[in-house]
């Protein structure tokens, strides 16, 4: 029974943010929608975490603080996985109008692969920098969540911008 009460007792904050999510991210996605070009989109960064903060009950405690910056951060999650894909699908295009004359030049593809992988184990190790900058700190916990939040969304923009240039 103890063990019961654990696992529902850890589950609690999932459900939780995945509710702030579902009620903040029109705020984000209106917002990333209408802005236009990198810059405008800049802007959106922090738009649901924001908003989550001063809305919800408990929303500027350290606690509440951190669960809004996680619910952000989740959806900048799903927005960069759909820019990733379809610059991928514009990389892939682009290499395949290269590949019968200039052959050499049609690494797009691959290119994207490796600089996205390096990215994630970039943003994975600074992020990590950040939460450890505090120690035992309960700042800690906001740093690390504020980072992951705001290097996703500026991948996502970038993301966007690289294959922008092009369309």
């Amino acid at each position: 029974m103890r063990y019961f009460i654990c696992l529902l007792f850890l589950a609690l904050p999932a459900f939780a943010q995945e509710e702030l999510v579902d009620i903040y991210s029109p705020l984000l996605a209106q917002c990333y929608e209408d802005a236009d070009g990198s810059e405008a989109k800049q802007q959106c960064i922090g738009a649901l975490s924001g908003a989550c903060m001063s809305e919800e009950d408990g929303g500027e405690t350290t606690l509440g603080m951190s669960m809004c910056n996680n619910a952000e951060a989740e959806y900048w999650d799903k927005l960069l996985n759909e820019e990733y894909r379809e610059t991928m699908v514009w990389a892939k295009a682009s290499d395949q109008d290269d590949q019968e004359y200039f052959p050499g030049f049609a690494n797009r593809a691959n290119a994207l692969r490796d600089a996205q992988r390096a990215w994630i184990a970039f943003r994975d190790a600074e992020c990590a920098l950040d939460y450890a900058v505090w120690g035992a700190g309960s700042m800690r916990h906001i740093a690390g969540t504020g980072c992951i939040m705001t290097l996703t969304a500026e991948r996502t923009i970038q993301l966007r911008q690289k294959r922008g240039f092009f369309e």
